[in-house]
């Protein structure tokens, strides 16, 4: 039994990456396949071992041990080359399928000793979370196998070698972790990337915290495929869709529609009372770019009239 203020400095616990994680935590990186967990994390890697900032937030760098089981060192290289990060090979390290072909949890930890003999901290990365093998088998949507089997061996990792863990993991087609609640229950952390129905390359972020509570932000993906965070106060993110029908207004000039027709003629993704409020809600938007928006009722239907004119240099 201990008193509260009887602080033990051997798990005291620092931040890793503020607001999302603190060390000696299991958190959970979840998404559908192909959405970029795998391309989130090795952002996060060369974050965390060149002190940059991940996501504009504050890091504190560990050394680095990332389990790639869908790749090799050749791979994960190709996409660090992709999006033109340079991670400190120094706090770096890798295991991949030539190190470890069956990832058994055991050969892991063998390597995880090996890394942490001087105490320093660790921060893992286990991607993929279904291709890591334990020492006795569990049922996934089991609530207390799940528990007993893969929660208490990694918490104990953590607590062993004063590690974090971030482990990478699926939704299901309810966008939901895969799997049993417990999945989610155990963890200290979860974080959700989900990307836009309208446009693939942006996406919400979703983080609920044990430690650190709730936060949201909405992400694009950039062209060499890194997250940064979107900064709602700029035209640059202007919804895709908008962007189509600006598009299309300003190729036909001076016209009549309906939103049916708009809809029939360009590739956006809305439903006809959604796109009608995306108009209404950025007319002031529009106006800047030159198109000049009214209604027009008619005895059997709602028109409106679109007329362009090339907006002037200095409109902002």
């Amino acid at each position: 039994m201990k008193q509260i203020n009887e602080i033990n400095k051997s798990i005291k616990k620092d931040i890793i990456v503020e607001n999302l994680m603190i060390s000696n935590g299991v958190y959970l990186l979840v998404s559908h396949p192909k959405v970029g967990k795998s391309m989130f994390a090795q952002q996060l890697a060369f974050s965390l071992t060149t002190g940059e900032d991940f996501l504009g937030f504050k890091v504190n760098p560990p050394h680095v041990l990332y389990i790639t089981t869908e790749g090799d060192i050749n791979q994960l290289n190709d996409r660090f080359k992709l999006m033109n990060l340079k991670p400190n090979v120094n706090k770096l390290h890798i295991i991949d399928i030539d190190d470890i072909p069956d990832f058994y949890i055991r050969d892991i930890e063998r390597d995880i000793y090996e890394l942490t003999f001087d105490k320093e901290p660790l921060f893992i990365i286990m991607d993929m979370f279904k291709d890591i093998k334990f020492d006795t088998s569990y049922d996934l949507n089991n609530y207390q196998e799940i528990n007993d089997v893969v929660f208490r061996k990694l918490k104990e990792l953590c607590r062993k070698y004063n590690s974090t863990l971030l482990v990478t993991h699926h939704l299901n087609k309810r966008d939901e972790t895969m799997g049993s609640v417990g999945l989610n229950a155990d963890v200290s952390g979860i974080i959700k990337l989900k990307e836009s129905k309208n446009n693939y390359n942006k996406l919400t972020l979703d983080y609920k915290g044990r430690d650190l509570g709730r936060l949201q932000l909405n992400l694009k993906r950039n062209d060499n495929q890194t997250f940064s965070v979107i900064d709602e106060n700029t035209n640059d993110e202007t919804d895709y869709n908008l962007l189509l029908f600006i598009k299309y207004a300003v190729a036909k000039k001076d016209f009549d529609y309906t939103i049916s027709d708009i809809l029939s003629k360009t590739n956006i993704l809305l439903t006809p009372t959604q796109l009608g409020g995306l108009i209404q809600r950025n007319l002031s938007l529009l106006e800047k770019e030159g198109l000049h928006i009214t209604s027009k009722r008619t005895a059997n239907e709602r028109l409106w009239h679109c007329s362009y004119e090339e907006p002037s240099e200095n409109n902002e």
